[in-house]
């Protein structure tokens, strides 16, 4: 599954042709695209990614029916402009017949070594709103000592520019990046007469291992193919690339090696973390997160663990751990996300080979990688298929195996809106006031003013009192014949009436 970059509230993941009459009919093949609106919980879109038998032929010469290939990973551009998906498709034991010879497993391994692996990346189409084929690589990556198609074990985007990143059994890292068709300098145009055609090839290769050679190993190819597991992270400035390689069987503990995107070579490979049975490789920050058996994080800068969280499983074989735990990283707030499932076992059954697993639930756990536990969780009632990010925001969307699409977030916590301090009442004080105060006959009882508050007076007392002496004094200071002038006068009485109110009759309380 992943989240579609140009609209970040759909989702793109891989379904089935149709959804099986019975229970029980086991793993189904799933050559669609799916696009789902989590905003408005609506599908948008269906589209093949593969052959399916809506246009093929579904029957074999001897009338058995065909399975389709399956769609093993899906990846959007950073842009949301390109789709890159990796196919896969094994012929089934019966189509092997007319070369038994007589060895079972000589029958499987020439079943993986016809494997068809497809690297599709897709161009989205504005006018019919739909993801058209632009390119198809056959067989990205190669078993050249026995001419066969490896498998592909991880598919990543670039978060800074245009292309895909992939992994392979062989053991190689490639690069896949568009470029532009010219002709004598000149820019092929389209159909749209508006953008140039692309051809998307091979950017890089980089070699993180001796290539597989199946002479090598005493185990089956097939058995080898199961329990071996690779995964990429970029960076997100993706300057670095990071690659991890494991072996489940034990026979190797893995190592991550980290790469250097412009010169193509490996920089470091970090040995110091256990990454038997990878499950999931993220990048936050300066922060390396590697989970298998445990989380492990690695500090990029300082070159050193940070620290390392278990994780449980119950009722899951350390042998699918790796195919059923989930990784996801958010950006947004710098956190990530692992998906562990759990079963109940039934131990009322009398065969402890057979005992059925019931109750299948996920936990999902977000870390922030300085820190040493979980800063939440949540319970899923189903085994979690795929795990993703929500662009954008804080949160996860988790798809399980009910088909049903969950966003996962922390819970909002109620808000208390910040109260108000109580209103002050101004009060009188007189029976507070001490002795020598109430001796004093010009003393007036006073208002207290509380912090922060002013008192306001009524306009009827916020007027001047002229008393007649002050009269007096301007019209009887002096003879009749030594008084001023009219217009002083008439200065000295609007004086008396409009001059402010003493600030005296209003005093605070001590």
């Amino acid at each position: 599954m992943a989240v579609n970059s140009k609209n970040e509230s759909q989702v793109i993941f891989a379904t089935p042709s149709s959804q099986p009459r019975y229970q029980g009919t086991g793993f189904l093949p799933e050559p669609y695209a799916q696009t789902f609106d989590i905003a408005t919980h609506r599908p948008i879109a269906r589209q093949a990614l593969t052959r399916n038998n809506a246009t093929d032929p579904n029957m074999d010469p001897e009338g058995r029916r065909i399975l389709e290939p399956n769609v093993q990973f899906i990846q959007t551009s950073h842009d949301g402009a390109w789709l890159a998906t990796v196919d896969e498709w094994i012929p089934p034991s019966s189509a092997m017949s007319y070369i038994e010879e007589g060895e079972p497993a000589s029958n499987d391994e020439e079943r993986f070594f016809r494997r068809e692996v497809y690297l599709k990346i897709w161009r989205w189409d504005d006018k019919d709103a739909q993801w058209v084929l632009d390119a198809r690589i056959d067989a990205p990556h190669f078993h050249k000592g026995v001419s066969a198609h490896a498998r592909v074990f991880d598919l990543v985007a670039d978060p800074s520019s245009t292309g895909f990143a992939t992994i392979g059994e062989d053991l190689v890292v490639r690069i896949w990046r568009p470029k532009t068709r010219t002709r004598d300098g000149i820019v092929i145009r389209g159909g749209d007469k508006k953008q140039g055609l692309v051809t998307w090839s091979l950017n890089r290769s980089i070699e993180i291992a001796s290539k597989l050679d199946f002479t090598e190993f005493e185990q089956k190819p097939q058995d080898l193919a199961m329990l071996r597991s690779g995964h990429l992270a970029f960076a997100e400035d993706g300057s670095v690339l990071a690659a991890g390689v494991s072996w489940a069987s034990g026979q190797d503990p893995g190592v991550v090696h980290m790469i250097d995107i412009d010169e193509g070579v490996v920089r470091r490979s970090i040995t110091e973390i256990d990454v038997t049975a990878l499950s999931g490789l993220g990048i936050v920050g300066r922060y390396l997160v590697a989970v298998s058996t445990s989380v492990a994080v690695w500090d990029m800068i300082l070159d050193q663990l940070v620290h390392t969280i278990s994780i449980a499983t119950p009722g899951v074989d350390g042998a699918f751990q790796s195919q059923l735990v989930r990784l996801a990283i958010n950006h947004e707030d710098g956190t990530f996300a692992v998906s562990a499932p759990g079963f109940d076992k039934n131990d009322a059954l009398p065969s402890n080979n057979t005992r059925k697993l019931q109750n299948a639930t996920t936990k999902v756990y977000v870390f922030d990688p300085s820190q040493p536990k979980a800063i939440w969780t949540r319970s899923i009632p189903e085994i979690v298929l795929a795990l993703v990010s929500a662009k954008g925001g804080r949160g996860y969307i988790a798809l399980d195996a009910s088909s049903s699409i969950r966003t996962i977030s922390p819970k909002a916590t109620a808000r208390q809106l910040p109260t108000p301090p109580p209103e002050a009442t101004p009060h009188l004080i007189t029976d507070s006031m001490d002795t020598d105060e109430k001796s004093n006959e010009n003393t007036k009882p006073a208002l207290q003013l509380e912090a922060g508050e002013e008192l306001l007076l009524d306009s009827e007392n916020d007027k001047p009192v002229v008393r007649p002496e002050q009269l007096r004094e301007i019209f009887e200071s002096g003879a009749s014949h030594a008084l001023p002038a009219v217009k002083d006068l008439f200065d000295a009485v609007v004086g008396l009436y409009a001059r402010k109110p003493r600030a005296a009759g209003v005093t605070g309380a001590v």
